[in-house]
């Protein structure tokens, strides 16, 4: 049976949405929102900064940037086929029902607090446990391109409501002492929650020093920000990494899965 798709434009974001979407809620209570196919375009803007000059003590090119950081550039448009995400980041209970440990820093006794202090590889064991529990193979982490995308959820802004660091607080838990339970602030329109702060997330992507770099096979990226991060590190294109068995109290994850 074909499937009819509506075409949905928002600024330099398109959508290409089902009519009927189809999330679903797995055998360990995790739910997912079916994200529509589309594209965006990727990092952060810049000015039309001149090259640097080598005859020069300043560097033209960095000043021109100002607070612009390196990492988010260029910004370029991106294809994203559909997929599902999780509607939060995997939680202490999620993790103790799969693995039967909470390896957690921030343990208060409530199961829907975000797992941390949880290296890539923890993540991909996980993940490789759950797959063989629902017998199938297509829950993963999702590549940064699919974070910021559903991060975005198609806006174009710094954060997925807008420029106004007044309203993250709406959104977000940053610039704190400690994670809290998931879900407790507004989603996305996506309906995706803590997609700013909380905790990093890990993906599947390999970093770069930017996008037009070769992406070294050294760190993996993480998104989102933290509880203990400023506003900034929260915003959709921020980019972190990390070495691959790395723990701290400030990575997590969140679940994407195949169709």
């Amino acid at each position: 049976m074909k499937q009819t798709l509506s075409r949905l434009a928002l600024g330099s974001f398109l959508l290409l949405t089902p009519l009927m979407a189809k999330d679903f809620t797995n055998s360990i209570g995790m739910k997912f929102k079916d994200i529509p196919a589309g594209t965006y375009m990727m990092g952060t803007a810049t000015p039309n900064c001149p090259k640097d000059n080598p005859f020069t003590t300043e560097n033209e090119y960095e000043k021109c940037l100002g607070n612009i950081s390196k990492e988010e550039t260029p910004q370029h448009k991106v294809k994203v086929k559909s997929f599902y995400m999780a509607t939060t980041e995997v939680t202490q209970g999620q993790w103790y029902e799969i693995m039967g440990n909470n390896p957690a820093h921030f343990k208060n006794g409530n199961p829907n607090m975000p797992v941390e202090n949880v290296s890539w590889y923890d993540a991909q064991n996980f993940i490789k446990k759950l797959n063989k529990k629902e017998k199938t193979t297509k829950y993963r982490l999702p590549s940064e391109e699919e974070w910021e995308y559903a991060a975005r959820a198609g806006s174009t802004t710094k954060w997925c409501f807008g420029n106004s660091e007044s309203q993250l607080k709406n959104y977000a838990w940053y610039s704190g002492n400690s994670t809290h339970p998931v879900a407790k602030k507004k989603p996305n329109k996506f309906g995706l929650y803590d997609m700013h702060g909380n905790v990093y997330e890990w993906t599947s992507s390999w970093y770069s020093k930017n996008y037009n770099s070769t992406r070294e096979h050294k760190y993996k990226v993480l998104r989102g920000g933290s509880f203990d991060y400023s506003a900034y590190d929260t915003r959709s294109a921020d980019r972190s990494c990390s070495s691959l068995d790395f723990r701290s109290r400030n990575f997590g994850f969140r679940l994407s899965r195949t169709k």
